[in-house]
């Protein structure tokens, strides 16, 4: 349909109007009537979609999006996030900074702070930078701090953070993130990439293939309420349909934790106490059992494996410490009773196993060694790759394992400055101090300036 230049104008005027009187004039009658009822608007959060009933400008009430058919009851905290009396609603400078415009430690912990505008917070921010970069350079800047951020691509504080200093100039950054810290850093060099945001083996495979599912420090009826982006909790159907095959005995789960949780609870499945930061012991364990039994699959670990040798060596006690890591010896650190740990170990490889990791036992000192170990049992096992068999890392969050539509979602935009363009201050000298920081040492870096940090095989200067 052909348009000329002066009905488009019209059009854009028309519309423009519309924006700047408001629905006051030319609003339809049915939408004056709704300005009286109030609203609903379609929003989304880590727990899932949502309509809000707006009226008076504030938010009445939540309910969730019809179309989530297992919704969280966490989406009821939303208007208490959003009203909390904690939020920070305004600019805030702390006082004492204020006055005398520079750092002084005598006024640490001193919490008086005073509201101002945002022109004056944005003028405030932008002389510190400029002071920054011109007395010291990039090294001294550190604009990498992680975030859980808010859900989407788009509404993400960091990047937009980083792209805003980035227009400036260079910085610090981090490296890493608190929730999967040391799995995604060990193993990439144990199965070849961090698995613990990957997608993992389907349910649906799980469910047709599986015999044993291992729940290892794992809560997915817990941890599935909330996802990266807006969570659409499909995955409760998959765990509905698991707990009628483990009611029928077609299924055996069985948790592996400290406490008894929620999915062993919902399931009703066998759980099997072990001491807090004790897996290690018990894989150990396992695997001499599954060695000294002749129960691993040796052909998995001569086409598929490297290190075997010298793993087994010290499982036998010929190596290191010249302890043999016998059930017994793991029973007296992890809790378990030997005959219990050696029934494990034949349970593994009594039919199809699929071993599924929580992320908590990777939170702790050292705490790449319990992924480590598990991929060495499921190794052995010899499962991997196999329908309802093998091992994963992320099962329990954001959805990870409901079959993939196989569409591409949008895009981020990108955190970094376009091709060509040049930040104000270009300069690319961090003084022989290191351009990344791990998340869980930049405190480090504050209270020891200069500290040699070891990270991922790896050493730099914070």
């Amino acid at each position: 349909m052909a348009i000329s230049r002066r009905s488009f104008l019209k059009g854009v005027a028309t519309t423009s109007a519309a924006s700047v009187i408001g629905p006051s004039l030319l609003a339809s009658a049915s939408a004056s009537a709704a300005e009286s009822t109030g609203t609903w608007k379609v929003s989304g959060s880590h727990w899932g979609a949502f309509r809000a009933h707006i009226y008076a400008g504030k938010v009445q009430e939540i309910k969730p999006l019809e179309l989530d058919k297992n919704p969280t009851e966490m989406l009821n905290g939303i208007k208490g996030i959003i009203y909390s009396p904690s939020r920070v609603r305004y600019p805030m400078v702390r006082l004492d900074w204020l006055k005398k415009h520079k750092y002084s430690a005598d006024t640490r912990g001193d919490n008086r702070f005073i509201r101002v505008t945002w022109d004056e917070a944005l003028d405030l921010f932008y002389r510190e930078l400029e002071r920054v970069q011109k007395d010291y350079g990039p090294w001294a800047l550190h604009a990498g701090q992680t975030g859980w951020n808010q859900t989407g691509a788009f509404n993400n504080c960091t990047a937009h953070m980083q792209r805003a200093v980035g227009m400036h100039g260079n910085f610090i950054t981090k490296v890493g993130d608190y929730s999967t810290g040391a799995g995604q850093t060990i193993l990439p060099y144990v199965l070849g990439s961090t698995e613990v945001y990957a997608q993992g083996t389907s349910w649906s495979e799980i469910l047709e293939n599986a015999d044993n599912i291992v729940l290892w420090a794992n809560d997915p009826v817990k941890n599935l309420q909330v996802g990266w982006n807006c969570e659409t909790h499909e995955s409760f159907d998959y765990l509905a349909q698991l707990k009628e095959k483990v009611a029928k005995g077609e299924i055996n789960v069985l948790s592996v934790d400290p406490v008894k949780n929620k999915t062993q609870r919902y399931l009703e499945n066998d759980h099997l106490y072990i001491n807090p930061m004790t897996d290690v012991a018990f894989m150990l364990a396992v695997a001499h059992v599954l060695y000294n039994e002749d129960l691993y699959d040796k052909k998995f670990i001569e086409t598929y494996c490297l290190g075997f040798d010298e793993f087994i060596q010290y499982v036998q006690g010929e190596t290191k410490d010249k302890v043999v890591k016998t059930p017994e010896w793991a029973a007296e650190i992890c809790g378990v009773k030997a005959d219990k740990i050696r029934e494990f170990a034949r349970m593994l490889v009594s039919g199809r196993t699929q071993i599924l990791m929580g992320w908590c036992i990777q939170r702790q000192e050292h705490g790449e060694q319990p992924y480590w170990a598990a991929a060495v049992i499921a190794a052995m096992v010899g499962q991997i790759g196999l329908p309802g068999g093998g091992i994963s890392y992320g099962h329990h969050y954001s959805s990870i394992g409901v079959p993939s539509t196989g569409f591409a979602g949008p895009g981020g935009f990108p955190r970094n400055l376009d091709q060509g363009m040049k930040p104000k201050w270009d300069n690319n000298d961090f003084n022989g101090y290191s351009r990344t920081i791990p998340v869980a040492r930049w405190i480090d870096c504050l209270l020891e300036p200069g500290k040699e940090i070891r990270y991922n095989g790896g050493k730099s200067n914070c």
